[in-house]
């Protein structure tokens, strides 16, 4: 064989093992591909058949270990009008996940002694300030606020752009609503005025806009590029539209109080949040807080149930194995949500969807993908209590008024073994039902028009009962209710209220 005809076939041979080697070599990558894709391949399935289904529009999942994003999809619609499909880049609104961000944004200010978790919070607050119906404001401290501890009420408000009703400041919410209807620190009480003061007070230190402050404190300085508040009007096209529960697009809305629920965030960027509290430190992310002040955020405050606490923006549980969990969800109008982070072994866990119906796809979601890390999982979300049998001391004739201000309404309340009534001063008498003991507290609901002029622009005729005895007195809050068109959820207003005993003839009895 003469030279040239050597080389041709040495060529070709060459050519021919490098053929056998790339082929072995994508053939090993095409196989570890489809192993990673068979991991997630059931989720994929269940999240596309919930869309398919109508019972989800859109949906993101990231989850990471160690420091890196190990899987991370979207599916689905960020918006069928314009016909725009979800990715892992997707801001979502983040309802109550918008929370840890709050306190995290709280925590720098506390770093650099702005403000102090044990302060007074009425000490950071101008005008309106914090006052009681009962217990002492004085108690109430920024973390009281940032824990669900304060004493404050619950709130939700809804108002749809072009809507009658327009947002109203915090000043005005706590005007309104800033009454204790608990002692600050005797109880958990999911607060959404409290966590509103909180985002308040950061506004109010930082001599700037909330949204503005969050970004500047945590946004940037953790490269959340795919995040912002819903006052930035020049990222409203980049928002996932909101869906009801049937898949109808709600108008955009915000809340009255912003700083519990109104960021938007991609999965990727929530997921690169979660690592931050992982205390994993990411080449591109400045070190906004220090371990302590990041242990600060994760330590309990207050308990909720046997096996769960709330501490400065984050919900503590505990795994299977008794390790810690940290997490948060959201849950309103067209949004369910949830961040978990598992920190004894380094995973986090993100799933952002935008339809009403999606809290059932959400827990499946979150918990199908932690099983792909750690096979034993099982996590059992909290569900309310049933309601028990009201103790005797709960049980005769109380009059009492709920304050809404300097306006009072007059009411008798009647607790009896047949039949519980609520009566609004000159209305019919209202039977109460769902009527029992949760938490020490007594709970309940009735029709009625308290007449206000915020639960008539509400259009709120539902009334929810929150009341405790205390000495001779039974107090505590009632809520006027109205329904949010296809949302689970309604409006919450809530009113301090307050009773005394009173002798019942036996006609009432």
């Amino acid at each position: 064989m003469t030279g040239p005809v050597r080389s041709l076939v040495s060529v070709r041979s060459r050519n021919r093992a490098v053929t056998r080697v790339v082929a072995v070599i994508a053939t090993l990558l095409f196989v570890e591909t489809a192993q990673g894709a068979d991991q997630y391949d059931a989720i994929r399935q269940d999240i596309e058949r919930e869309i398919a289904a109508g019972r989800a529009s859109g949906v993101a999942v990231s989850l990471t270990q160690r420091g890196k994003v190990i899987w991370q999809e979207g599916f689905g619609w960020a918006d069928k009008k314009r016909g725009e499909r979800v990715t892992p880049d997707t801001p979502f609104l983040l309802a109550s996940v918008t929370k840890p961000f709050t306190t995290t944004a709280l925590m720098v200010l506390v770093a650099i002694k702005k403000v102090s978790l044990d302060a007074r919070a009425n000490d950071y607050l101008m005008p309106a300030k914090i006052r009681a119906g009962v217990g002492n404001p004085d108690d109430v401290t920024v973390r009281a606020l940032a824990s669900h501890s304060s004493g404050l009420p619950r709130i939700f408000q809804f108002f749809p752009e072009g809507g009658a009703r327009k947002q109203p400041s915090m000043d005005e919410v706590i005007r309104d609503y800033g009454v204790l209807v608990c002692p600050p620190n005797e109880q958990y009480y999911y607060s959404n005025v409290g966590m509103g003061i909180v985002a308040h007070i950061v506004s109010r230190m930082s001599g700037r806009d909330f949204g503005e402050s969050l970004k500047d404190k945590v946004l940037k300085p953790l490269g959340l590029s795919h995040s912002f508040f819903d006052t930035d009007l020049s990222r409203r096209d980049e928002m996932a539209q909101r869906y009801d529960d049937q898949g109808n697009a709600f108008p955009f809305y915000v809340t009255s109080t912003p700083g519990t629920g109104e960021l938007y965030a991609s999965a990727h960027d929530v997921a690169r949040f979660a690592m931050f509290h992982l205390k994993v430190h990411l080449a591109d992310q400045q070190p906004i807080l220090g371990d302590e002040q990041i242990d600060e955020l994760h330590r309990p405050v207050i308990r909720i149930s046997a096996d769960r606490s709330y501490g400065i923006g984050w919900m503590i549980g505990r795994a299977f194995d008794g390790s810690t969990v940290l997490y948060h969800n959201g849950d309103q109008a067209g949004v369910v949500t949830v961040m978990m982070l598992l920190p004894s072994r380094d995973i986090s866990c993100v799933v952002l969807t935008n339809q009403e119906a999606d809290q059932d796809l959400v827990e499946r979601t979150r918990d199908a993908t932690i099983r792909t890390l750690v096979p034993q999982w099982n996590w059992k979300s909290s569900a309310p209590l049933p309601p028990q049998l009201l103790p005797e001391t709960y049980r005769g004739k109380w009059r009492g008024k709920l304050h809404d201000g300097d306006r009072t309404v007059a009411l008798t309340l009647l607790i009896a073994d047949k039949e519980s009534t609520l009566q609004i001063h000159g209305q019919n008498k209202q039977s109460i039902t769902d009527l029992g003991l949760v938490e020490e507290m007594m709970v309940g609901k009735a029709r009625g028009d308290l007449g206000l002029p915020a639960t008539r622009a509400a259009k709120a005729e539902t009334l929810s009962l929150r009341l405790k005895v205390r000495g001779p007195k039974l107090e505590g809050e009632i809520g006027a209710e109205a329904p949010i068109p296809h949302a689970k959820g309604p409006e919450h207003l809530p009113f301090w209220a307050e009773f005394s005993r009173a002798k019942v003839r036996s006609a009432d009895q």
